[in-house]
């Protein structure tokens, strides 16, 4: 034993600092006992922070470590460990700051780089998350993993043309990165080059045959693919490897669902949580896939038998949604509000706009649509209740946010080069969307009845009718957005912005007594709806028949409902409005082998490239 007392000392936190890696228990009983002995030791302090921390004791490590730097403020490897403490407990802003003072005292602290970056990536500051990970790449020797992190973040950004650069140069450093394999293949998912992404992923499980995630992104291309039982059977293994994990079994049940397997889309779950009967996310999901698909009476069955033990912020929403469903409010606001009380949710609170509005309580609404407009002021169903509530009320600013003459317009598609005539050309895409549309039934979750929707995003795909139909599209958006008023203030026209992106983009194929129940797009700006074949049956121009309507709320508000607007669209035209006016389309009857076909985007102001 060295007879230095420093060098002791220094021996002494490196053999408690290993013990709190392999046992913060026991480690944090020894450093207790020194902590009697100096109760104001910078380093134990840290040590007992980082112990209560590996024990998921955040309140305590955070008290710990803000003691350790009362003591010694300038000790950059505390303000990142206090910084991981602060995050995990959500309390970002705090975390931020401690991440941004570990730098300052150690301007090249690669953790804090790192974690700061991730950090601001988690909030959705993606430039600033560029930078600091950037600067992790430029310190770290193990490249690969930092290269990785800042591709995820172009790739969040949808910078796909600098996303797929940095997992290639992570994979000439380490070729078997699995991470970097699977992410490409990401990009290559989202940018709708599918037999890449096939490729990615097949990698990626022979090299990590164990980990469910990547045979949930293999099930995916193969769905999109139209290889639907290679996708179900992709969806099954993941189950099959991590029976709780809740995205593989909820995309096998919606596979199953669209093919028609209604007899077992949720058998996936039966089997699951007999295994794992305590499993809470397992029940949510559930619970919200049998409300998706009309399973009411089943879905308050589950919600009461598990809320008998436990009521969970998920379960008090369920419950609420199934009494309003039921028409008894009282009860359905209680279960909200009760939900909200365990857990902010702008979801939650919006279903209790809605249930204020229903029941005419606008004192309540009002206050409620003002504290999500500033947490959210985007979001579209956010304004479409608030217009909603001023129509109701008779305020004026509800003409300043839609008028539907003005901010509702009709257009027709340009034709494309190459083509005798637009006719001709819906003709040729038409072919090609009617292709993509090989399931039964439509997403669960989707505001289409009678009829089926393609996946993936549309106008991504590289099929050279597509990107003629996307740059036919585009010259129309153009002239929408040219007409836009300045207005700094509303939420439409603030945002104009001559630089904008397809953020959305599908097929709707509706059958005879098809529509589309009244619904906004919450993370849209702009939406359409493009018309490429209409059946015969909605010839006639004084029938509302297949129309879309504008202005009718999904409420059912009675006498105090409103249909602005109705259009007649014809084949070629396309309807552009913002995303947060409400609209819906009246059901029509035709021949069992005529169908309504559009293509709906929506569209929002490009983000800046850093």
């Amino acid at each position: 034993m060295p007879t230095d007392p420093r060098v002791r000392y220094q021996a002494l936190l490196q053999q408690l600092s290993k013990l709190v890696q392999s046992n913060p228990k026991l480690a944090l009983k020894k450093i207790q006992e020194h902590l009697r002995q100096r109760p104001a030791d910078a380093n134990f302090l840290h040590l007992k922070g980082l112990a209560k921390a590996d024990m998921e004791l955040h309140d305590a490590a955070i008290e710990a470590m803000r003691a350790s730097l009362k003591a010694h403020r300038q000790q950059p490897e505390v303000h990142n460990n206090l910084a991981n403490s602060y995050k995990a407990i959500g309390q970002t802003e705090r975390a931020e700051q401690h991440y941004r003072d570990a730098i300052t005292l150690n301007p090249n602290y690669l953790d804090a780089f790192k974690n700061l970056g991730l950090l601001l990536q988690s909030t959705g500051d993606l430039s600033n998350a560029i930078t600091f990970l950037q600067r992790a790449v430029d310190l770290s020797t193990q490249k690969a993993p930092m290269l990785t992190a800042l591709g995820n973040v172009y790739r969040e950004q949808e910078l796909f043309q600098k996303a797929v650069p940095c997992y290639q140069a992570a994979l000439q450093i380490n070729p078997s990165y699995v991470n970097a394999i699977h992410n490409l293949g990401l990009c290559y998912k989202l940018t709708e080059e599918l037999e890449q992404a096939r490729i990615c992923f097949e990698r990626a499980a022979a090299i990590a045959p164990d980990v469910a995630e990547i045979d949930v992104s293999l099930g995916n291309v193969a769905f999109e693919l139209k290889d639907y039982q290679t996708a179900e059977n992709c969806f099954e293994n993941a189950i099959h490897k991590e029976s709780g994990y809740v995205l593989a079994h909820e995309t096998l049940s919606e596979l199953k669902w669209q093919l028609g397997k209604t007899d077992s889309y949720l058998s996936s779950y039966e089997i699951a949580l007999k295994e794992r009967p305590q499993d809470m996310a397992l029940r949510h999901s559930l619970v919200r896939l049998l409300i998706n698909s009309r399973r009411y009476d089943e879905a308050r069955d589950l919600v009461d038998r598990t809320m008998h033990t436990t009521q969970t912020p998920e379960l008090l929403r369920a419950s609420g949604e199934l009494y309003a469903n039921d028409g008894d409010y009282v009860q359905a606001r209680q279960n909200f509000e009760a939900s909200l009380k365990l857990a902010p949710s702008t979801e939650v609170t919006q279903d209790l706009v809605k249930l204020m509005l229903i029941k005419a309580d606008y004192d309540a609404a009002l206050p409620l649509l003002d504290s999500l407009l500033v947490i959210q002021p985007n979001n579209q169903l956010n304004w479409a209740l608030t217009g909603t509530a001023w129509r109701l009320l008779g305020d004026e600013r509800y003409q300043w946010l839609i008028d539907y003459n003005r901010d509702v317009q009709v257009s027709t598609l340009p034709t494309p080069s190459g083509y005798r005539s637009l006719t001709d050309f819906l003709q040729h895409l038409q072919s090609v969307l009617l292709n993509m549309h090989s399931t039964q039934a439509a997403p669960m979750r989707q505001t289409l009845v009678e009829g089926t929707q393609t996946p993936g995003r549309l106008l991504h795909k590289s099929d050279p009718v597509i990107q003629l139909y996307r740059s036919a599209l585009s010259e129309a958006v153009k002239d929408y957005i040219s007409r836009m008023p300045n207005d700094t203030d509303h939420p439409l026209f603030s945002r104009k912005s001559s630089a904008f992106e397809f953020s959305g983009s599908w097929s709707v194929k509706l059958r005879s007594n098809g529509y589309h129940v009244n619904h906004v797009h919450p993370e849209g700006w702009i939406s359409s709806a493009c018309y490429i074949h209409l059946p015969s049956s909605m010839g006639n121009q004084d029938s509302t028949a297949g129309c879309i309507k504008f202005g009718e709320s999904p409420l059912d508000l009675g006498n105090r409902e409103i249909v602005e607007r109705v259009i007649h669209p014809l084949p070629g035209q396309l309807a552009l409005f913002p995303s947060y006016a409400w609209h819906g389309t009246f059901d029509f009857d035709c021949a069992e082998d005529d169908f309504r076909l559009t293509a709906p985007f929506d569209v929002i102001p490009i983000k800046k490239q850093p």
